[in-house]
């Protein structure tokens, strides 16, 4: 019975330790977004325009009332 409860405390801190690795990996990963921590200029701005414009022609086609 003693060697069962050694494997589960095991796998319980192997699973613990597993998880804090990702979470940390997760926070120190670079975002996907180019424009992350830009504080505006006309890339970001005519990324956001073309953003709008493309939700428009879409709820049009589908025929949203948005």
């Amino acid at each position: 019975m003693n060697s069962v409860q050694h494997v589960i405390v095991f796998v319980v801190l192997a699973a613990a330790v597993g998880y804090a690795a990702w979470r940390t990996y997760e926070a120190f990963k670079q975002p996907d977004d180019p424009c992350a921590g830009c504080d505006g200029c006309a890339l970001k701005e005519l990324k956001q325009q073309n953003k709008t414009a493309c939700d428009k022609k879409l709820h049009k086609k589908f025929g949203s009332t948005k």
